[in-house]
């Protein structure tokens, strides 16, 4: 599966934190520093945030558009090293963007939707 442009990451976050009162344009701002964050990675390091970028992941975490993986690894030494990586969730932001169009579709009327049935039919002669 393709990984999730910037444009319709931007679009899902924008529609998930409107929801919850936060400008566009603020809701903006968040996703281009994600994007920016993740690169062309599909994950990134959690000790690579400062404490505002992660504050910013987790308020995303919240909201099921990131999510959290750890991995163990074993040093020479034989003490554990834990790594934490965060993920965007490709599958929530296709499935926000759908119920975006499915929304806009059934806003959408058509002009015939109004006429009845009977104008339809015609008489046999």
């Amino acid at each position: 599966m393709a990984r999730v442009r910037i444009e319709e990451f931007k679009k899902a976050v924008t529609k998930v934190l409107e929801e919850r009162d936060i400008s566009p344009e603020e809701a903006e701002e968040i996703s281009e520093k994600v994007m920016n964050l993740f690169g062309y990675d599909k994950s990134i390091t959690d000790n690579l945030l400062s404490s505002e970028e992660r504050d910013l992941f987790y308020m995303l975490e919240d909201y099921d558009i990131l999510t959290t993986e750890e991995e163990t690894a074993y040093l020479p030494s034989g003490k554990r090293w834990r790594i934490h990586y965060w993920k965007i969730k490709d599958n929530k932001i296709r499935d926000i963007l759908s119920e975006e169009e499915e929304e806009e579709e059934e806003g959408e009327k058509s002009i015939y939707d109004d006429i009845s049935d009977e104008v339809w039919k015609r008489d046999k002669a």
